[in-house]
């Protein structure tokens, strides 16, 4: 008897290593990053618990409107509004490209980039100091160059207060404050001012960084002015 009772526990300690190594080596806790649907996520590795936003819930960027607007002769920046619906996911890296035409519809010249899009309904992507020779552009074409990929992401809380918009539209000057306890730097600030139609007549960008429980001014200058300016928007494009 005590033979065999040696010989059951003997096979019941047995069993149980054998159990925690099959629990071990062959269902291992889920992972956002197993190549398998499981642990609640609504695909493979995404939705639910994970980060990655699966491509069937992903709602895709809208270009609002592109423009060109003259600095100097020869010399452009270019807007494009792009809205997008992912309020709580944003995505890196993003490429994009800006195309000018002139009157006849040749090709002036294409300027690409890449953008970070954070969880913001509508931002501006600007480019600045396009030159164009002494060519006139007369239509902006505006495109993404891929699909983004979208994470769950979150913005530090950021303000934007005091603007001031000169009548005559050759500076706009705001206030950018910080309300976390910590420093946020490479926030892009984006401004564009727009006629009584709402129709975008000139656009701007800087990049600052904004200290803890801080503000920092920011001063958006036109020279020789924008004539027709009714009002300004201010963007805020933090890091995430």
């Amino acid at each position: 008897r005590r033979q065999l009772l040696y010989y059951a526990v003997a096979a019941v300690v047995l069993a149980a290593v054998l159990w925690s190594g099959y629990q071990s080596f062959f269902t291992a806790a889920p992972t956002c990053f197993d190549n398998i649907q499981n642990g609640g996520e609504r695909g493979v590795d995404c939705g639910g618990p994970c980060s990655l936003v699966c491509t069937q819930d992903a709602k895709p960027l809208a270009v609002l409107w592109s423009r060109a607007f003259p600095i100097a002769p020869g010399n452009y920046t270019a807007a494009a509004y792009v809205q997008s619906n992912n309020l709580s996911a944003g995505a890196k890296a993003v490429p994009y490209s800006f195309q000018l035409f002139d009157d006849q519809n040749s090709l002036i010249v294409e300027r690409d980039g890449v953008v970070d899009i954070p969880p913001v309904e509508v931002m501006p992507i600007i480019e600045t100091g396009i030159n164009t020779g002494t060519r006139t552009v007369s239509r902006t074409l505006f495109a993404f160059g891929g699909t983004p990929v979208w994470h769950s992401a979150a913005v530090p809380a950021l303000s934007v207060g005091s603007e001031v918009l000169a009548q005559d539209g050759s500076r706009l000057s705001a206030t950018i404050t910080n309300n976390t306890l910590y420093v946020v730097g490479k926030v892009t600030i984006a401004a564009v001012l727009f006629d009584a139609s709402g129709t975008a007549r000139a656009a701007s960008k800087s990049v600052v960084s904004i200290p803890a429980k801080g503000s920092q001014p920011v001063v958006f200058t036109w020279a020789g002015g924008v004539s027709g300016i009714t009002r300004a928007e201010i963007t805020v494009l933090p890091p995430f």
